[in-house]
């Protein structure tokens, strides 16, 4: 079966060289041959997967994990099938799946973040971090920025920002972000590399060095946050300020709206208002 998940994963980086996304493949896929065996792809039955999602399980793993780690399952045999039509994908949505809870999305409280950026000195990691609260970018995309996507413009400066499946966006730097920008970039040292945030090695910073990075000053700050949450903060603030939820799609680069809606419910004034106008009218607290 490694030759087929090897065969796959090269394929999937060709279609896109700068995605992450081979590398998640990669890792689930091997993943799910080191628990199931490297046996002959068209012996794989539901048997295997129920062993896989058992083990998963056991490991304490989320549902949400283990359902990606069977999609990845699913992309590898959706993808052998083309060439070999008898082949049968061995999950099965309805026996394997498992329900996640769905979350709404948490904000941060203006002390925590204070707190946080509170204990970062080094300009650079404050910059990076200024970008995911205030422009509302993930870490890969943080990791991906290169020096000719930054546009300075008196009347409006803005980034250029590639998101999942290298969907393009823009994202708009507010003055304080951009000031921080210009300020690393005063201390940016030189290098080949033309990632806009660098490593000591002078190349582009990895996911993982950026995760790291927040974890050090997270525990520092004696607080608890994700860089997620950063995102979920902008997003909130967009929320309240009133901007229209379509708007707030494309500066998230939320593919479906429905997910941007998710911000929406979890901060919705007009529910809030109603709720409390019917409990006072009806003297339920008194």
């Amino acid at each position: 079966m490694l030759t087929e998940v090897t065969q796959f994963v090269h394929w999937v980086r060709r279609r896109s060289p700068t995605a992450r996304t081979w590398r998640d493949y990669q890792y689930d896929l091997n993943l799910f041959v080191s628990t199931v065996g490297d046996i002959p792809i068209e012996t794989v039955t539901y048997r295997h997967i129920d062993q896989f999602v058992q083990v998963q399980t056991d490991k304490g793993f989320q549902a949400s994990t283990i359902n990606r780690r069977l999609a990845a399952v699913t992309s590898l045999y959706n993808y052998l099938i083309i060439e070999h039509p008898t082949l049968t994908c061995p999950v099965v949505p309805y026996r394997h799946v498992l329900k996640s809870r769905e979350r709404q999305p948490r904000p941060l409280a203006p002390e925590v973040v204070e707190a946080f950026f509170n204990t970062i000195k080094d300009t650079r990691d404050k910059t990076m971090f200024l970008l995911m609260l205030c422009c509302g970018l993930r870490i890969a995309e943080v990791a991906d920025i290169r020096l000719g996507d930054l546009v300075f413009d008196p009347n409006g400066s803005r980034l250029l920002v590639r998101g999942k499946g290298l969907k393009e966006r823009t994202a708009y730097l507010a003055p304080q972000v951009e000031a921080a920008i210009q300020r690393y970039l005063l201390e940016r040292p030189l290098a080949t590399s033309d990632h806009l945030f660098l490593s000591y090695k002078l190349s582009g910073l990895s996911t993982t060095a950026i995760h790291k990075r927040l974890m050090r000053y997270r525990d520092a700050a004696e607080v608890t946050l994700t860089a997620h949450q950063l995102r979920h903060t902008f997003a909130n603030q967009l929320v309240e300020a009133g901007v229209p939820v379509l708007t707030i799609q494309k500066l998230l680069g939320h593919k479906w709206l429905m997910t941007t809606q998710g911000y929406v419910a979890a901060n919705d004034k007009q529910v809030q208002e109603a709720f409390y106008t019917a409990i006072n009218r009806l003297g339920v607290w008194q």
